[in-house]
């Protein structure tokens, strides 16, 4: 992906380091940098489709497995969080419904599924063809800087993946934007 085919926004900055995530977490899309892993170690288990996404994350003490979001191969309620840190902008819309679903399945009773990802407005013909943000991470004393792009075929923002996990069993704890992207804490109910 050419970085002049890609539409970026402002350079966003996030401090994690007092985010609450208890019990054992299930991080969908954990590759790459490997951020829920680095800020929680051991208690997380990350995944993602791509064996070489997961090689690239940090090292650290979490497990990472290949596997898709879509057929998670878990037992019912193994997990007490779950998270997506700037993975749902890469899936496809279609797949969102069974995304959201194999969380609930997988997460226990009172179990929190926690989102971090940023708004894709409508693209007018003329736009680029990619989409994306740079992003500076704080862990405690670890400051990363990265950035992600994805194809500029669909649009998202806070409201879709709200409502998306109220069709799905969830209550909102909290939600809201955060400059140019935007954070939504979920609670499984039933």
């Amino acid at each position: 992906m050419a970085e002049e085919n890609i539409k970026f926004i402002e350079t966003q900055k996030i401090d994690l380091t007092d985010v609450e995530l208890t019990g054992r977490i299930l991080d969908i899309g954990g590759g790459g940098e490997g951020i829920i892993g680095q800020l929680k170690g051991e208690r997380v288990v990350a995944i993602d489709r791509r064996e070489s996404e997961l090689k690239e994350a940090a090292p650290g003490d979490f497990l990472k497995i290949i596997m898709d979001a879509k057929d998670l191969k878990f037992l019912d309620e193994s997990f007490d969080t779950a998270t997506a840190f700037f993975t749902l902008m890469y899936v496809p819309i279609e797949n969102h419904q069974k995304i959201f679903q194999e969380i609930h399945r997988v997460l226990k009773k009172g179990g929190e599924f926690v989102i971090w990802d940023f708004p894709i407005p409508k693209r007018e013909p003329s736009e680029k063809e990619f989409y994306g943000l740079y992003l500076e991470v704080k862990i405690r004393e670890t400051n990363i800087s990265t950035g992600y792009g994805t194809k500029w075929v669909k649009e998202q923002d806070l409201e879709y993946f709200t409502n998306l996990g109220v069709l799905n069993g969830f209550s909102v704890v909290e939600k809201y934007p955060i400059n140019g992207m935007f954070y939504i804490r979920f609670q499984k109910n039933t």
